[in-house]
């Protein structure tokens, strides 16, 4: 048996034992189970703490401050009440996490004014323990002192109390949000996981356990050891939208484009419902659930679903107060011109490169990265120098004033990939063959100094652009019909997306072409899986089954 083969049966027989409850369990409204002592007389109160503590570990910031907040209204001086509000106000997986320091602060002194009395309020001293690590968190120091102190007090707490589950998952979560993800983070990351892995051994309907095992693993090489956690964990929390989106970090790493979609399709749903019912604005929607949608949809060919997600989002994107939407919007309506080489003109390019020019503070960086990406691989394929040359502008503008920013800007090296990436298809277009793989080998080897992204590329300003540059590459070197050369490319696009459809097939072609017919049946076979009845893959598919047949008659 070969070992695919064993992976396959091992992969099926997980999807077994987590498919059947993915769908049904969404009908439910629990948070999970957890055991966290706390001193408080009212039954009512506790309960709503518990639920506060469960959507802290599943990232629901407001709801958990709410319910917090509850609890404190029943009773006043629950000093655990007060630490869960303030935890609320940190989010986030790694370091810099989101925090409201201001917001934070208001909250513990509202517990008491001094930290010598908000501890005399904490009856027992594990409760003093929790307090006094918020306390750190909110202490003196930048943000990264301060991460330390937290996570320094949580692993002492940790051994401390060895049978608190509370304190060993949040103390594994901290250790990942005391450092920046990468290479970096592997040792925190990888105790991280450990400890969140032990804690979901001994309670299988931990919140936090699965949560924070899947972010512990979330990229390429570890990925396999979080899809236990990836395939329970929405079963275990149904009711916070988050748990429902959270396996795609596990999925989209292991090419499971149809649970992707799954995943994402029933977080988005859940914050519509959840959204409408409370009366709030569809701005409030989850898009990073919609984003993550439509790249299943866009992986696994399915063009017109793909569409519908445009249509979804494009009405609120439009609205006064949907700023932060547009982004979103812009950044997916690029992806799908690239993804699906429907190549068009920008009418808004103009303009965008004007507002670049004038003031480039007020652009957002991977949005204008995303769309100058898209018009020009699209102004370059219509042969549209001048549009090309004009988004190759509004790149140099957006990158000389991102590189002035100082080192501890992340979001030029994207900006930078984006420039080399136009500049090289430009070249291609007005036949410098030479210059265009210049260009594009520069921005591959760029984009190997930054973190495999942990989900879709370019939603962070700290991803690989929306077009992997290793896949462009590889593409432009078929053109130039170099396969040998670009069956490189391709293998390392695919190290970092693995299971991507696109660097699949340019893989495929470009074994087929070089003579590795070994390679070229596996990449083709995985992509007759992959996009098996996909109405937007017909000619890719039909190239498939040709190789596949001709390959078995030899």
């Amino acid at each position: 048996m070969s070992r695919r083969t064993v992976w396959t049966f091992l992969v099926a027989g997980l999807l077994s034992l987590g498919i059947a409850g993915f769908t049904e369990a969404q009908q439910t409204t629990t948070f999970g189970t957890i055991d966290f002592p706390v001193s408080v007389t009212s039954a009512e109160a506790k309960e709503h703490f518990l639920k506060g503590a469960m959507m802290l570990h599943s990232f629901e910031w407001e709801d958990a401050a709410e319910a917090f907040q509850a609890a404190q209204q029943i009773e006043p001086d629950f000093a655990m009440a007060y630490w869960g509000q303030a935890l609320s106000h940190t989010t986030g997986h790694h370091f810099p996490a989101g925090q409201n320091l201001a917001a934070a602060r208001e909250v513990l002194s509202r517990l008491a004014e001094t930290r010598e009395e908000r501890a005399a309020k904490a009856p027992t001293a594990r409760e003093k323990d929790y307090l006094a690590a918020v306390e750190a968190l909110y202490g003196p120091g930048d943000a990264q002192e301060r991460a330390l102190a937290y996570s320094e007090a949580m692993g002492q707490m940790h051994q401390n109390y060895p049978d608190d589950f509370e304190a060993a998952t949040f103390y594994a979560l901290s250790l990942m949000r005391s450092v920046r993800r990468g290479e970096g983070s592997i040792r925190q990351d990888m105790q991280a996981g450990a400890i969140a892995q032990s804690v979901l051994r001994q309670n299988e309907n931990h919140p936090g356990a699965a949560h924070y095992t899947i972010h512990a693993y979330d990229d390429p090489i570890h990925s396999p050891i979080g899809l236990h956690a990836a395939l329970t964990y929405a079963d275990i929390a149904p009711a916070a939208v988050h748990a429902l989106h959270m396996p795609s970090h596990i999925f989209v790493q292991q090419g499971m484009w149809d649970y992707l979609a799954r995943s994402n399709k029933a977080s988005w749903d859940a914050s519509v419902a959840r959204v409408d019912a409370r009366g709030e604005p569809p701005t409030r929607y989850s898009y990073h659930a919609l984003y993550w949608l439509q790249y299943a949809y866009l992986q696994q060919g399915l063009r017109d679903k793909a569409t519908e997600t445009l249509a979804l989002i494009r009405p609120i994107a439009e609205r006064e107060d949907g700023r932060r939407v547009r982004s979103t919007y812009a950044i997916m309506d690029a992806r799908y011109t690239i993804a699906t080489r429907q190549w068009r003109r920008n009418p808004g390019l103009a303009e965008l490169v004007d507002r670049i020019t004038e003031d480039p503070s007020e652009v957002r960086s991977h949005e204008a990265g995303a769309v100058l990406l898209a018009a020009g691989l699209s102004a370059a394929h219509l042969n549209d120098i001048t549009e090309a040359q004009l988004a190759l502008r509004g790149l140099r503008e957006l990158h000389d004033y991102l590189s002035n920013m100082g080192d501890d800007n992340q979001s030029v090296t994207q900006i930078a990939v984006i420039l080399n990436e136009v500049e090289g298809m430009v070249h291609f277009a007005q036949g410098n063959h030479d210059s265009a793989i210049e260009s594009l080998a520069k921005a591959a080897s760029i984009e190997e100094t930054m973190v495999a992204p942990s989900g879709p590329p370019g939603e962070s300003p700290t991803d690989g652009p929306i077009k992997p540059s290793h896949e462009l590459y590889g593409e432009l070197l078929l053109e130039l019909n170099r396969p040998g050369e670009a069956t490189e490319q391709f293998a390392k696009a695919l190290l970092r997306t693995p299971h991507r459809p696109l660097s699949l097939l340019g893989s495929a072609r470009a074994a087929a072409g070089s003579g590795d017919a070994k390679t070229a049946r596996s990449r083709y076979a995985e992509l007759e899986t992959i996009w098996a009845g996909s109405a937007g893959q017909e000619r890719a598919l039909n190239e498939a089954h040709r190789y596949l047949e001709q390959a078995e008659e030899q």
